[in-house]
C-alpha cells in the first residue's frame, strides 16, 4: 500500500483524529493532555499523542480505554455519515478517482476500513496466499471540512433544563450492556443529536441512575 496522498485529500485513518478534535473537543483535549504527561519522546500532538496512549505500556489502562472509546465513537459516526450519503470516501485506480458506494458501509466488509484507510472491493482474503485488489481510502478535504462546519453550526450547548430528559432517555437504554453503548445511543437520538454532549454531562446524568447490582464497571479497577 502506497503512502502517497493526493493533494486535497486525507487518508480516512487520519480523518478519525481530525474528527475527534472537532466533534469531541473537551474529551480530545483531556486525552491529549494526559498522553503528553506520559510522553517520553518529542511526539507531536494529535495522531502521535493518541497513538502513544494506545501503544506505550506505562499509559494507564483508564487512558487507553478512553482513547479507544473516543475513536470508536468517531468511527461509528463517520461510517453513519458515509452510509447516509452525507460524506463520500474515494479510492484511486487505473480509471482515476472512484467513489465507494453508500451501501458498502452497511456491510461487514466495511469493518475496519476507515481505521486502516484500506478499501477491499471484494472483501479481505480469508487465506494467507490469496491476493485480492485493495486500495488506499481517502476523504476529500473540502467535503470533510464542510461536514465539520455543518456539525459545528448544528451543535449547541446542552441546556441544564434538558438534563431530566437525558436522564429519562438513559433509563430507557438500561438494556444496553454498558455505559459506552448507552452514550453512543444517546448521541444519535434526534432530541439530543444537535447538542454537544460532553463526558461531564454524561457523568452527571449517570450519577442520577444507580447501577444495577452485578453490572460491571466501565473501567477495570487497579
Amino acid at each position: 500500500m502506497t503512502d502517497f496522498c493526493p493533494e486535497g485529500y486525507l487518508p480516512t485513518e487520519a480523518a478519525i483524529v481530525a474528527a475527534a478534535e472537532r466533534w469531541f473537543y473537551d474529551e480530545f483535549a483531556r486525552i491529549e493532555t494526559a498522553a503528553a504527561a506520559g510522553r517520553q519522546t518529542g511526539a507531536d500532538k494529535g495522531v502521535d499523542a493518541l497513538a502513544l496512549a494506545l501503544s506505550q505500556a506505562q499509559i494507564p489502562d483508564e487512558l487507553r480505554l478512553a482513547v479507544q472509546s473516543l475513536l470508536s465513537e468517531v468511527v461509528h459516526r463517520l461510517r453513519n455519515f458515509l452510509h447516509l450519503g452525507k460524506l463520500t470516501s474515494y479510492y484511486f485506480g487505473d480509471d482515476g478517482r472512484q467513489p465507494v458506494s453508500r451501501a458498502y458501509w452497511a456491510t461487514a466488509q466495511a469493518d475496519g476500513a476507515i481505521e486502516s484507510s484500506t478499501y477491499w472491493p471484494f472483501g479481505q482474503p480469508s487465506r494467507w496466499y490469496e491476493e485480492r485488489p485493495h486500495y488506499a481510502l481517502f476523504f476529500e478535504q473540502s467535503e470533510l471540512d464542510a461536514l465539520f462546519n455543518e456539525r459545528s453550526a448544528e451543535s449547541s450547548a446542552f441546556p441544564a433544563a434538558k438534563m431530566k430528559d437525558l436522564v429519562a432517555a438513559l433509563r430507557s437504554l438500561d438494556h444496553l450492556p454498558n455505559r459506552k453503548k448507552q452514550r453512543e445511543a444517546l448521541r444519535t437520538l434526534p432530541e439530543f443529536s444537535h447538542y454537544h454532549l460532553t463526558d461531564e454531562i454524561f457523568r452527571e446524568a449517570e450519577r442520577q441512575i444507580p447501577r444495577k447490582p452485578g453490572r460491571k464497571p466501565t473501567h477495570p479497577k487497579h
